[in-house]
């Protein structure tokens, strides 16, 4: 068993092999294989996460890997039909090393991959690594309008209607609303509810916007390129700048670039050096809020599965962990925030 494009090496390929020969997958496996061949054929991600997860469940984290590892030539034929470069599909792929290795450090170095949904993204190639960061094309998805002012070109982002918001403008469940939205779109104009694109909140007071000089650029159906970021190399502004440029020449079509990450987060202003690249890159992007449970930060900072009183009780090794203790001491909300750019 071999593989190169996935950067498994030799101890992983190995597991999935003993894998393979110790258990008894039946006539199953030839049809999975065959039904995993075809939806990556057709790119259709959520049926190849389908199949996944099937497997998965059926036999744990090791046989979905056995399964990617026998399509390896459909994936190849998949991006090189879509004139992706070699390099590219490489990078792109590779990312199921990634999670292989993620997995291992959670789990005492046992080798096994659950992230199926996710990876499904990369055989199917709809997600792309260019350069540091990862993009993906899809409809916008978030439930907000966004506007041009033909006056100086400005963006403005309008929330929808409904959305139910804490006192200080962050979606939230209903149980706790301090307020709801609303979004009206007339003749002549929209009134709503506008995003503070620097805090990333939603404000309580309605707004209304002549329709005869701000025009609707996107809402959640338009197709925008969603940028991920993989652990890694250090999130460089040169490296970012570089990555929004090779996007640019694949995606050219597409200028809105959306995310959805704690680096985005505003409140890394006070836990962060000036000189920081996470600074540096949160303030790229004009800001709206998004849902979510549990702040993202714990668990990229501290650690997966980490809950804010874990967090605090941490044995905080790194200037970060330490200064997010004490700024979540002395009230400090955080929040995974969303936001835009154009390139």
């Amino acid at each position: 068993m071999d593989s190169t494009v996935f950067g498994l090496d030799t101890n992983q390929l190995q597991a999935i092999e003993d894998h393979l020969r110790s258990t008894n997958f039946g006539s199953d496996h030839t049809q999975r294989v065959a039904d995993l061949t075809a939806s990556i054929s057709n790119r259709d991600t959520s049926k190849t996460a389908a199949i996944l997860n099937d497997a998965l469940q059926s036999f744990g984290t090791l046989y979905p890997l056995a399964l990617i590892l026998e399509v390896e030539d459909v994936v190849k034929s998949v991006y090189a039909d879509a004139g992706i470069d070699d390099a590219v599909r490489d990078a792109t792929l590779r990312d199921v090393r990634l999670w292989v290795d993620q997995y291992a450090s959670q789990h005492n170095g046992t080798i096994g991959l659950d992230r199926v949904f996710w990876i499904s993204r990369h055989l199917c190639a709809n997600i792309l690594r260019l350069g540091r960061l990862q993009f993906e094309p899809k409809a916008f998805g978030y439930p907000y309008h966004i506007f041009r002012d033909s006056k100086d070109d400005t963006m403005i982002i309008v929330a929808g209607g409904e959305l139910s918001c804490d006192r200080d403008g962050y979606l939230i469940d209903d149980q706790h609303a301090a307020f709801y939205t609303s979004f009206q779109d007339e003749t002549s104009q929209v009134s709503g509810h506008l995003a503070n694109t620097t805090l990333g909140t939603i404000d309580r007071q309605t707004k209304q916007l002549p329709l005869q000089r701000f025009g609707l650029v996107a809402d959640s159906e338009t197709v925008v390129l969603h940028l991920h970021i993989p652990s890694g190399s250090p999130l460089t502004p040169s490296s970012v700048d570089e990555s929004l440029a090779i996007a640019k020449i694949y995606f050219p079509s597409i200028s809105f670039v959306v995310c959805s990450s704690w680096l985005l987060d505003p409140a890394l202003d006070l836990v962060t050096s000036q000189e920081s690249n996470t600074r540096e890159f949160m303030h790229r992007f004009r800001k709206f809020p998004v849902m979510h449970e549990v702040p993202q930060i714990y668990e990229r900072v501290f650690g997966f599965g980490m809950t804010e009183a874990d967090v605090l009780s941490f044995d905080a090794t790194t200037s970060l962990q330490r200064k997010v203790q004490q700024a979540l001491k002395n009230g400090v909300k955080f929040h995974t925030t969303g936001g835009f750019l154009t390139c």
